[in-house]
């Protein structure tokens, strides 16, 4: 079976438990409550061609009779008809903050193997509270931005150089396919040109974009001792990166 022919039948499967109903608008009976939900912290999940990212979830929901259960599941798309879904490998682990509270983490496991390019972007929360009375809360609690990995190079020379002489930074941006699991050149994107000295942080002198093919260049004036570098801020779809700084000695 081919990557793409497996993703979407991992996707299918998961989706079964994304009904419209399910996936959709805010429906609750009762008093039970979603106090809070957050995915890998608030943090972004940037993918590239590693081992599968593990990352937590966790939800606290209320009701005065107590929290029977919670469930949660990731979609991505239209809540009426989602087009990728994923839900938790194992039970979450839950936590009685009091009589009425509680707080479940789950333990998410995501990878390129079964993703595709256009999954990259924002995925959605799906969240179901069920008290001990029967009573329920679901909704959509929270999001994750779901980002493809970006790698950046850079190379200053001359080295070393004297003062006052250019210095030219060269380089490339590339970014992972999900579709194929290789990194290809990233064309026509705004790159942030740094430098910073032995002992001091990076700051950004200028923007540069790569151009067609993904390549970067610049030429700057050698004033000190320092590392360059190229630093990819990132996109609603591709995660930020830097490359390693690469060190010039001006004489």
């Amino acid at each position: 079976m081919g990557k793409r022919a497996a993703a979407t039948v991992v996707a299918s499967l998961t989706i079964l438990c994304l009904s419209a109903p399910t996936a959709g608008a805010e429906t609750r009976l009762g008093d039970t409550q979603i106090l809070a939900a957050s995915v890998n912290g608030g943090r972004a999940l940037v993918i590239g061609t590693a081992a599968q990212a593990s990352f937590p979830v966790s939800v606290t929901a209320s009701d005065p009779d107590g929290i029977g259960y919670i469930d949660a599941w990731l979609y991505r798309g239209p809540s009426t008809a989602p087009t990728a879904g994923l839900s938790a490998p194992t039970d979450p682990a839950c936590t009685a903050v009091d009589g009425t509270t509680t707080r479940c983490t789950f333990g998410f496991v995501m990878g390129e193997g079964w993703l595709q390019n256009t999954d990259a972007g924002t995925w959605r929360l799906h969240v179901n509270a069920t008290a001990n009375d029967g009573d329920y809360h679901r909704n959509t609690a929270a999001s994750v931005s779901v980002l493809r990995s970006a790698k950046p190079t850079a190379n200053a020379a001359p080295e070393p150089v004297a003062k006052g002489k250019p210095i030219t930074v060269t380089g490339a941006l590339s970014r992972v396919s999900w579709d194929d699991s290789a990194y290809h050149r990233y064309a026509d994107q705004p790159v942030r040109l740094q430098f910073r000295t032995p002992t001091g942080p990076y700051t950004t002198v200028r923007t540069v974009t790569a151009d067609p093919t993904g390549y970067l260049k610049t030429t700057v004036t050698a004033t000190r001792d320092g590392y360059w570098r190229y630093s990819y801020p990132g996109n609603t779809t591709t995660g930020p990166a830097n490359a390693p700084g690469d060190y010039v000695a001006v004489r």
